[in-house]
């Protein structure tokens, strides 16, 4: 396994794992806003709930994998449910995974492409799409983990990828 394969599979998995942990959240708690500080443009709200939060990571992996395959953008419609964002993250991580893989075998990281799902479409290049995909996920699950945290949720160790793969 490669780094950039490493740190895909990583944010996978601990997308995954926070999915799951959220399940021990009670309802009413994974809707309540949660307060930023300092503020983020990192999330659709001001003061995202924790399951947006979890809608927000699993929306950037449908987002980019459209974008990079040059297919349309993710359903407006978006099954926020938990049991819904394991299946759109199988399906979006699963995808996301292979059109890495694909990049880092052609070594393509510095070719440009168009992305129609911006308005209007903008070009960015492989490398700086999917750079940009797993660093602002990093912070985005960092802010999560605090949120469960904050909760009474033990996430120890989840956000780093130091031992992820390890058996």
């Amino acid at each position: 396994m490669d780094l950039t394969e490493r740190l895909v599979e990583h944010d996978n998995w601990s997308t995954a794992q926070l999915i799951d942990l959220a399940k021990g959240v009670p309802a009413d708690a994974l809707d309540e806003p949660v307060q930023l500080n300092p503020a983020s443009t990192a999330w659709f709200e001001e003061q995202p709930s924790i399951r947006s939060m979890l809608d927000r990571l699993v929306f950037t992996k449908e987002m980019w994998s459209a974008a990079i395959a040059g297919t349309p953008g993710p359903p407006d419609e978006r099954d926020t449910s938990l049991n819904g964002l394991d299946r759109r993250l199988e399906q979006a991580g699963n995808q996301f995974v292979e059109l890495v893989r694909g990049i880092r075998e052609r070594q393509a990281w510095d070719t440009a492409f168009l992305d129609a799902t911006c308005e209007p479409p903008e070009s960015f290049t492989f490398g700086g799409a999917v750079a940009h995909a797993l660093t602002r996920d990093s912070y985005r699950r960092q802010v999560l983990i605090g949120a469960l945290n904050e909760r009474g949720v033990s996430t120890p160790g989840l956000a780093d990828p130091m031992h992820f793969g390890e058996n």
